[in-house]
């Protein structure tokens, strides 16, 4: 099974940068940021600096010009930003000799032997590939490939450049072929042009009507079986439709030796305002997905092992996808 991946491609300022780094910061909470440029210059520095401060602390920079397979060990179960294709591209160009690198003031300039230029072209789009394909070979890792529409513009005046607009497009090509999903930016707007593929399977059978009418049935005789309550605390799930998200409580039932309902660490719990004697919530997780949610409960929450049961576990579950349905269908949401 192979990577997630997704490309965003667009023209200069149209918000590639930007948005494809919202799409990491909003799937992984520690995401990797694969810089592919060198640094040739003073205004290359800045803009590098720049794009640095809007990262915050949970990022990784790992800075890479040609070889991003080598640090594979670093990216299982993280969201990895490749900024950008367009810049790994022009390091193999140079590489291979079809342009020298720039130097202090000077831009870099093109070799002039044509036929050097064309095994150049070829090679660095043939490498670039294959370090493409390594890194997508590794199935818990998600990646946002950034590149630029450079064949947009106006045509290129020299034979280098030419070759190198040719293989540009060539890659923004393979890699879409790859790719789950692909997002065109235009002026900031980011245009999905390329989903995620429909379920190929054939369908399967689905419940009659009078056995989804059993089910309803044995649903409500379940939800009216006695349960003995945790005594060590109890979860409460609520819709947040305004801001979209499933948003689940955690309550402790804990006493210290004051009989006051504490903490885990016996510090007392403020009851809320008004004529509700519920404690103030120990812990608050807002998701926007049934998945999201388990995983903020269950793996991220530090007190997890110590407070959630096995009953608690398939509890959450359950109401969890429950709760996810409704908010992704507009409906009231009423926690078993």
């Amino acid at each position: 099974m192979p990577a997630s991946v997704y490309l965003v491609t667009g023209g200069a300022r149209s918000g590639k940068s930007s948005y494809a780094q919202s799409l990491c910061e909003n799937t992984c909470p520690n995401p990797i940021y694969l810089a592919t440029s060198k640094v040739w210059d003073d205004d290359f520095k800045d803009r590098v600096k720049r794009h640095q401060n809007e990262r915050g602390d949970n990022w990784t920079t790992i800075e890479e010009p040609l070889h991003p397979s080598k640090h594979c060990d670093k990216f299982g179960g993280k969201a990895i930003l490749v900024d950008c294709l367009t810049l790994w591209l022009t390091n193999y160009f140079m590489e291979l000799g079809a342009f020298t690198e720039p130097d202090g003031n000077k831009d870099a300039k093109a070799n002039e032997n044509n036929d050097k230029i064309g095994d150049a072209s070829e090679q660095a789009l043939e490498k670039t590939k294959a370090e493409f394909n390594k890194m997508i070979t590794q199935w818990d890792a998600t990646f946002v490939f950034v590149t630029n529409e450079i064949g947009s513009g106006l045509h290129a005046d020299s034979a280098a450049s030419r070759k190198f607009v040719d293989a540009q497009g060539w890659l923004n090509q393979y890699v879409s072929s790859k790719a789950d999903m692909v997002i065109h930016m235009v002026a900031g707007v980011p245009n999905i042009i390329k989903q995620f593929p429909p379920e190929s399977r054939n369908p399967l059978k689905a419940p009659a009507s009078h056995d989804l009418t059993e089910r309803a049935v044995l649903d409500q005789f379940l939800s009216t079986r006695s349960l003995a309550m945790d005594d060590k605390g109890y979860f409460m799930m609520k819709l947040d439709h305004a801001k979209g998200v499933i948003r689940v409580t955690y309550h402790s039932c804990i006493k210290n030796d004051k009989g006051e309902i504490c903490d885990v660490h016996g510090k007392k719990i403020s009851c809320c305002e008004g004529n509700n004697n519920r404690p103030e919530p120990m812990a608050t997780f807002e998701a926007r997905t049934a998945k999201e949610l388990t995983v903020m409960v269950f793996e991220r929450w530090e007190h997890a092992k110590d407070l959630v049961s096995v009953g608690h576990a398939a509890y959450i579950g359950r109401e969890a996808q429950k709760a996810e349905e409704c908010l992704f269908a507009g409906r009231f949401y009423q926690q078993d």
